[in-house]
């Protein structure tokens, strides 16, 4: 019961400073009323590219984390704490990184023009979904490793003993575990991809999102930078 109303607090808590600040900073400005077309065009777009990224984040950091969790090899600690790069790396480093490879002028680009290939465009939503994910992958992978690490060890030897087969592991021990881990994981990567500015302002120029996105998002631009 500890448990839920923590995390109901923390639930609440996150909402409020998310996105309660940007509301009551909009409304104490111009308002809503004042949105045009493109202002709510913008609006759509940051909350469906969150969802994309938080689920995309979520379906890759499931695999990665089973199996740093459930292997031994070498160089896995050192894979691990290098997993905690993107936490201390400033956002717009990491966008320029970004653009470095998969951007127009990067090294993708230019073997696929000496292919004779169209070079890689990652401006507008993919590169703000790539961003995104490359931000939040390792936030999630570590989350998760730290719940597989907290499943008790007897249950996978008693299993093992058992002679359970690898989706019977996955049903009766990794999902209840998943089940209540990932929704939260989930909402904490949606809304830091809600209130993720520069990603948005750096590589989200396709189709004036990056004009229309700064309109939205400047009368409270000095609370998210």
């Amino acid at each position: 019961m500890l448990r839920i109303v923590l995390g109901g607090v923390v639930l609440i808590a996150l909402l409020i400073f998310s996105l309660g600040t940007a509301l009551v900073v909009g409304l104490h400005g111009r308002g809503l009323a004042v949105l045009n077309g493109a202002d709510w065009s913008a609006v759509k777009f940051t909350l469906w590219q969150a969802s994309l990224s938080a689920f995309l984040s979520i379906a890759m950091a499931i695999p990665v984390a089973r199996a740093l969790a459930r292997q031994v090899f070498p160089g896995r600690q050192a894979l691990i704490t290098l997993l905690g790069a993107p936490f201390i790396l400033p956002v717009i480093v990491g966008v320029l990184g970004l653009l470095a490879v998969f951007g127009r002028a990067g090294w993708i680009s230019a073997a696929l023009q000496w292919a004779g290939f169209a070079k890689l465009s990652i401006y507008g939503a993919p590169g703000v979904i790539l961003a995104h994910v490359f931000f939040n992958l390792p936030l999630v992978t570590r989350l998760l490793l730290q719940a597989w690490a907290a499943i008790p060890a007897e249950r996978f030897r008693v299993a093992e003993s058992l002679g359970a087969a690898p989706w019977a592991y996955f049903r009766l021990i990794e999902w209840p575990m998943l089940r209540a881990t990932v929704p939260g994981a989930f909402l904490l990567v949606f809304l830091l991809c809600l209130t993720s500015f520069v990603v948005a302002l750096a590589v989200g120029v396709a189709q004036g999102v990056q004009r229309s996105s700064w309109r939205f998002i400047r009368p409270f631009a000095w609370i998210l930078i």
